[in-house]
């Protein structure tokens, strides 16, 4: 009886012993729901980073053109900036006796360039002159016929004189052969011999006289011909370089008579139009530096926006290798409208100040205007657009995900643990170094696993260590 009765006492304590485990685990997770936190958690994957950039910009011209007024002409009226002009209608008028007094004048500079013109083409022409070679060449031939003529009677002279030494020599062998002579016809005859090859040496010797002085006069006149040359090759080339100055003086010449014949005719044309310069085509005045009633120096200028409209946006400068040619760009106009267009080009040019001044060059974009943009000439619009990073990450997470501290950079992963109440969830601390980051997501190297689940945002404050619950 005693046994049976321990036994239901032991069955009702394990009874009322799970009954309170039970009660515990209720009130343990109802406590969890009130004190743990509920997390939202996601994976590190592969991917690109976007980047949102923005701007300002306003409508332009497609075209710009710039007119220049002539110095000395008195300015009656001009067309005002922001004024659409039609084709044909006028821009700036000016009175006529200055203009008059200009035509006159350009006629007068036109008539001088001419004559400067032909004067120039008369130096051009190669002058004619006789080659200081050609009298030196004569005067050379002549010494070589000189010479060869001495030559020749040198020769004759020397070889008469050694004919008659070698007559007299074998003269004298035959009277020593002979015993006995008429010694007084020998001595007769020797010494008219004698006289006669005296002749014949000095007639020899003064003809080789006569040759070394001809070709003395040879080698001078051939000195002097070189030198000719030399002066005649030198003298062409003075020659031909006046010439080439000349034919660019001509040239130069020629350029500003063409121009002043271009000058004069936008002049009369201006004369018959009434002293008007009239729109080429429909435009809109941009800029004017045009006062009324000034005489004009030569630097005032009109400029005149035509050929339709197109979008120009500013781009930041730490922005500028980010933005390309093909990125879709959304567009809100000042006047409330809205758009959506292509970049067409990206430029670097310098900007303008309200004033019309030049600014540091910058970098900007420009892309069409689409029709039915209800755009108004010139007004001004905000711009964004997004674009993909070049590079693909091999770990990108949410921005949200990630933290930092005194430590450095980290992010938050689910770490589940076996207790006696069941499986319980806390946050692990992971160090993540940050690559590059976008408006939402960030570019990171860890030891994340694919698996791993990073905390991207938690109801209350968490941190390392912390129990945490993933919400539902």
């Amino acid at each position: 009886m005693k046994v049976k009765t321990g036994r239901r006492l032991a069955v009702k304590v394990f009874f009322i012993f799970i009954a309170v485990m039970a009660v515990c685990t209720v009130l343990s997770r109802a406590a969890d729901s009130v004190l743990v936190a509920q997390v939202k958690v996601q994976s590190a994957g592969r991917g690109r980073l976007s980047y949102i950039y923005e701007g300002t910009g306003n409508v332009v011209p497609k075209k710009e053109e710039k007119i220049f007024l002539w110095e000395g002409q008195q300015v009656e009226w001009t067309a005002a900036r922001g004024s659409k002009v039609k084709k044909g209608e006028c821009l700036v008028r000016f009175r006529k006796e200055y203009l008059e007094r200009e035509i006159e004048k350009k006629q007068d500079e036109l008539t001088q360039l001419e004559l400067q013109k032909k004067e120039q083409q008369i130096s051009a022409r190669k002058p004619a002159r006789v080659p200081a070679a050609e009298g030196a060449y004569q005067a050379l031939s002549e010494a070589k016929k000189k010479l060869q003529r001495a030559e020749s009677k040198e020769k004759k002279a020397k070889a008469a004189w050694e004919a008659y030494k070698k007559k007299l020599s074998n003269k004298k062998k035959e009277a020593d052969k002979e015993a006995e002579g008429d010694k007084e016809k020998q001595e007769t005859g020797g010494e008219g011999d004698t006289l006669k090859e005296q002749e014949l040496k000095e007639t020899y010797l003064a003809a080789k006289t006569e040759t070394e002085a001809a070709r003395q006069e040879r080698s001078q006149a051939q000195a002097a011909y070189n030198l000719a040359k030399k002066e005649d090759a030198a003298q062409d080339k003075n020659n031909a370089d006046a010439q080439e100055a000349a034919k660019a003086s001509v040239q130069a010449v020629g350029e500003q008579v063409e121009a002043v014949r271009k000058e004069l005719k936008i002049l009369k044309g201006y004369k018959k139009a009434g002293g008007k310069i009239l729109a080429g085509q429909d435009c809109m005045v941009l800029e004017n530096s045009i006062q009324v009633g000034i005489i004009t120096a030569g630097t005032e200028y009109i400029s005149l926006g035509n050929s339709g409209w197109k979008l120009r946006g500013e781009i930041r400068k730490e922005d500028e290798d980010k933005i390309a040619k093909g990125l879709d760009v959304s567009v809100q106009f000042a006047s409330g409208g809205k758009t959506e267009t292509v970049i067409e080009s990206v430029e670097m040019e310098a900007g303008k100040t309200d004033e019309g001044q030049e600014e540091e060059p910058g970098c900007f974009w420009y892309a069409a205007l689409p029709e039915g943009s209800g755009a108004e000439e010139s007004e001004t619009f905000i711009w964004k657009t997004e674009a993909e990073s070049e590079e693909e990450y091999e770990q990108v997470i949410s921005l949200s995900a990630l933290r930092e501290d005194v430590e450095g950079a980290y992010c938050l992963i689910i770490e589940e643990t076996e207790q006696m109440l069941g499986t319980q969830q806390a946050a692990k601390r992971v160090p993540v170094t940050v690559l590059e980051k976008d408006g939402t997501k960030a570019a990171i190297t860890s030891e994340l696993g694919k698996e791993d689940q990073i905390i991207v945002s938690s109801e209350k404050f968490v941190t390392g260590g912390d129990r945490v619950r993933i919400k539902e």
